[in-house]
């Protein structure tokens, strides 16, 4: 399940790599993203003891694993890369998801509004 929805995600990030609105809305953070490269890589440190300790026939678990880390360490280069050569679209889509208003509710601060018409502009 993990490797379909992360090559899902690798697929879409790889379409929508200059466009910082879409890579904000993929399925998972950047920071799972980084978790999952993180999870994935000790597994096959696992694996490989196993192989060697034991004799055991690991290869589809760790094509699994090798599959799982490719995917999303093309999700993180792509998102990185979008954020170090567009800074300031992040900053302001990191602005309109901090400030704002929730639950239909009309604003109440000027950060609140703002946000909201950056949003309408979208």
């Amino acid at each position: 399940m993990t490797t379909v929805v992360c090559v899902g995600e690798m697929v879409r990030s790889l379409r929508h790599r200059n466009e910082p609105r879409t890579l904000a809305r993929l399925a998972g953070t950047f920071e799972g993203y980084v978790s999952s490269i993180l999870v994935n890589g000790t597994g096959l440190g696992v694996l490989v003891t196993m192989a060697i300790k034991d004799d055991l026939p690991v290869v589809l678990l760790t094509g699994w694993c090798l599959s799982n880390i490719g995917a999303s360490a093309v999700v993180f280069v792509v998102v990185a890369q979008s954020r170090i050569q567009r800074p300031t679209a992040w900053a302001e889509l990191e602005f309109v998801e901090q400030h704002a208003p929730k639950y239909g509710r009309p604003p109440e601060t000027i950060e609140e509004y703002r946000a909201q018409q950056l949003q309408e502009q979208a």
